[in-house]
């Protein structure tokens, strides 16, 4: 049976343990819905709850029908729902990324925040084995390295919670005699039967391609390759962390390796050393392959002092037999970006300034605002918040405006000096602006008729030095 074999690989992964609070993402496809179906019918075996979540990105004209669908099979079940609708192709243009990059981005936020309000700490998605093959194929086209062709796995950390996925063993024609079998009523997104993206082309042109005329068996021989691959990858990667303890060490902000310990390593292990360490200074979820090589370079050169501005907030200087990471690195190395207390007080030193957290009910709010306060959807909000300065190619969404516009020009519509730009302090979630503090506010994060919860947010000057004194009053 299905369910015997989906409960054995939860087990052998460790996916569940007693007490789990799961939330599951449920478009409402074959592979959501088996998977809803699965948990709920393994919650009692694993001593688990469930919950629902369900993102409508207004991609076609019949996915509002369909999350209520979603959320009325929710209530017939007794679980909590959770569920939401975003502009998606709006976003699309404002980020000037693809429409499935920025779906991802929005889900993701999305199933975060929604964790959060219920209480998850496990977060339930429906890949599959057929998922897990195009994604190593494309891989491959794109020229990856081992992690790549590891694919999707089993289960990884976000924010606080760790995605599972328990369906990575079942093929799409398991799941969709699954739902036959027990007569689920999936939906079926049309545009993923065309061959408009990349992933679909591997889909329905490539993979039936390869296996009439190369390999009837390549299913098989791609997930033995994942397989294999993160094996390895995992070896690597402890190998790596070894390496990492022994020549790091911290400084204040700073975290600094020792070049001439880096530059012996093999490759296999430099280049994870490297972005290990940028992942504890950088903001960027992901460090792509030429930054890595760069770092590589700077390490191994000539010059006793060199230095690589990344984009993502970070700066890396070599000096004589160190390699030294910074965060923030637009401004001066003592301006890092700092986590907000919400609810609560950040000092900001080097604005001049505190920033007040305050979460309230939106009828409480004062409108207009003044320019020092500023009024956001508290459950739009990431559950981090930071304050930092302006990064290399930052962009800003201003509310009220048709899109997104570099902060560079944003700055200079708004006649802030140069001068005072570098330390202007920026309220963001990673990478989107969320409040340029004293002036506008993201039109992605506002108050809207439909906001339940807000949060306040006020910038206090600590005296009429510079930049603080030119908040507009």
């Amino acid at each position: 049976m299905l369910a015997e074999k989906v409960e054995k690989y939860i087990a052998r992964h460790r996916l569940l343990a007693a007490g789990d609070r799961v939330l599951v993402a449920v478009s409402g496809g074959p592979d959501s819905l088996a998977l809803l179906h699965l948990l709920r019918s393994l919650a009692p075996r694993f001593e688990i709850e469930l919950a629902v979540g369900h993102l409508d990105h207004r991609f076609r004209a019949e996915a509002r029908q369909e999350a209520l669908e979603v959320e009325r099979l929710a209530g017939r079940w007794g679980l909590p729902f959770y569920g939401d609708s975003v502009d998606v192709p709006r976003l699309c243009r404002s980020w000037g990324v693809s429409s499935q990059e920025a779906a991802r981005r929005v889900r993701y936020r999305f199933l975060l925040q929604s964790a959060r309000k219920w209480g998850a700490n496990k977060i339930a998605l429906g890949h599959q084995q057929d998922d897990q093959v195009e994604t190593v194929l494309l891989n491959i086209l794109r020229g990856t390295g081992l992690d790549g062709l590891s694919g999707i796995s089993p289960k990884r950390r976000l924010g606080k919670c760790t995605l599972i996925r328990p369906l990575l063993n079942i093929s799409r024609k398991e799941i969709e005699a699954y739902c036959r079998d027990h007569r689920l009523q999936p939906f079926i997104d049309a545009s993923n039967l065309t061959g408009v993206y990349t992933r679909n082309k591997i889909r329905l042109e490539l993979i039936p391609y390869l296996k009439e005329n190369y390999n009837p068996r390549l299913t098989e021989a791609l997930i033995r390759l994942s397989r294999l691959a993160a094996a390895d990858r995992r070896f690597l990667q402890q190998a790596a962390a070894r390496e990492f303890q022994k020549f790091s060490f911290w400084r204040g902000d700073k975290l600094i390796l020792n070049a001439r310990a880096l530059e012996k390593l093999p490759d296999a292990l430099k280049g994870r050393v490297i972005r290990m360490a940028l992942a504890r200074v950088s903001p960027l979820r992901e460090v792509g392959w030429k930054q890595v090589q760069q770092l590589a370079k700077l390490s191994r050169g000539r010059k006793p002092a060199a230095e690589l501005q990344l984009p993502g907030g970070a700066r890396v200087y070599r000096s004589y037999d160190q390699l030294i990471f910074v965060s923030d690195p637009v401004t001066s190395p003592v301006i890092a970006a700092t986590c907000l207390n919400v609810p609560g007080e950040t000092i900001v030193p080097w604005a001049n300034g505190k920033l007040v957290a305050l979460p309230t009910s939106p009828g409480k709010l004062n409108w207009p605002p003044p320019p020092w306060k500023a009024y956001l959807d508290l459950d739009r909000l990431p559950e981090k918040l930071w304050v930092r300065a302006r990064w290399p190619g930052a962009r800003f969404h201003p509310q009220g405006s048709t899109g997104s516009k570099k902060l560079k020009d944003f700055f200079i519509d708004q006649k802030i000096p140069q001068r005072l730009r570098d330390r202007w302090p920026l309220v963001t979630a990673e990478k989107d602006i969320i409040w340029v503090v004293g002036r506008r506010v993201s039109h992605l994060y506002r108050i809207t008729p439909a906001t339940a919860r807000a949060l306040v947010l006020k910038f206090v000057p600590l005296n009429r030095d510079l930049p603080s004194g030119q908040i507009k009053k």
